[in-house]
């Protein structure tokens, strides 16, 4: 019984992927520019008006050579609230970047160095960090990879580990999301 629940949850978020889902339905912006894929939706669930999104993102993994799923779903979440009215003022993700996902962050000079090519990424961080959104890189990561702070693009910062990261943006109100 229990395979057929892990069968039916794993097609059904099959279905509701956006790279297989009618792509028709999805756009980009109005934020983030090609990145952070929205549709419309007729939620149930209102957007408080003085709420404050403030979300913590764990990217952790990374596959050389590809665009970062988990930074792409720190544009969707800008462009999915914006796109429904929510001010920019009110729209506050922190990143929190470690393991295999600290090269998603590397200056294309490094990432080449690492893996023969540029960073697939460069854009889409420099994007988010003009609107503000904060991305720690975990030392401890950084230092095991022999990734300095010239290494980093540009904005992207360290912090001493992501253990510590999350919990300094825990004590600041961030929730962690949890996809």
């Amino acid at each position: 019984m229990k395979s057929h629940l892990v069968l039916v949850g794993a097609l059904a978020g099959l279905v509701s992927s956006p790279a297989l889902a009618d792509a028709s339905k999805f756009s980009h912006g109005p934020v983030i520019q090609g990145f952070g894929a929205v549709a419309k939706v007729d939620a149930d669930l209102a957007i408080p008006a003085n709420l404050d999104h403030k979300i913590a993102y764990d990217i952790g993994s990374g596959s050389p050579g590809t665009k970062s799923k988990g930074l792409d779903g720190v544009a969707r979440l800008i462009n999915m609230l914006a796109a429904n009215g929510v001010p920019m003022s009110r729209i506050h993700p922190a990143v929190v970047v470690h393991n295999a996902a600290l090269w998603d962050v590397t200056t294309d000079a490094k990432y080449t160095q690492q893996f023969g090519t540029a960073n697939p990424n460069t854009e889409l961080v420099k994007q988010l960090l003009a609107k503000g959104v904060p991305i720690y890189v975990c030392g401890q990561s950084a230092a095991m990879s022999d990734v300095a702070k010239a290494d980093l693009i540009p904005g992207v910062k360290v912090a001493l580990s992501a253990m510590n990261a999350h919990a300094i943006l825990d004590s600041q109100g961030y929730s962690l999301n949890p996809f």
